[in-house]
């Protein structure tokens, strides 16, 4: 079961690391993201940031997809991260039973606005938003558990 789908362009760090396994239980951390899978360092560096007792899965974004849809993992408690809201929409589309999605930290970058402290969006990511919306998923941004959730309409214009 996915306790917590969170788009955070930096994957696993403390927050996603140590904050968020304790706050929703999880025993398993799923890091769902098509680069990654290709650099060897940041694997590297991903596992040693790892909290210890808790599974650790990094994959690219379709067998992430695989694997939330197989037997195995609806005995897990997962947080599962991914980078962009594409990624969110490919899994949302894939996966079912995804109701919320927490919008946490996303990267400025040429081409985006920043729209709050932790939330740079562009157009690409407006279209992943408003399909999220339409597939019946409850897209809000906070950072920590803590946090008041915003719904990510606010920041769509």
């Amino acid at each position: 079961m996915i306790a917590l789908l969170r788009i955070d362009y930096r994957l696993l760090h403390f927050q996603t690391a140590s904050v968020w396994p304790n706050k929703i239980g999880a025993d398993t951390i799923v890091i769902a993201n098509d680069g990654v899978v290709k650099d060897q360092m940041q694997i590297g560096l991903i596992k040693m940031m790892a909290p210890k007792g808790i599974k650790l899965r990094i994959c690219s974004v379709a067998k992430a997809i695989a694997y939330l849809n197989s037997e195995e993992s609806r005995a897990r408690k997962i947080e599962l991260l991914v980078e962009t809201p594409a990624d969110s929409v490919r899994i949302a589309q894939e996966v079912k039973g995804i109701h919320h999605i927490c919008a946490g930290l996303m990267k400025g970058e040429k081409g985006k606005k920043l729209v709050s402290k932790t939330l740079a969006i562009g157009p690409e990511d407006v279209e992943a938003f408003k399909h999220l919306i339409e597939l019946g998923i409850e897209v809000e941004s906070y950072s920590t558990p803590d946090d008041i959730a915003v719904p990510i309409t606010k920041y769509l214009g």
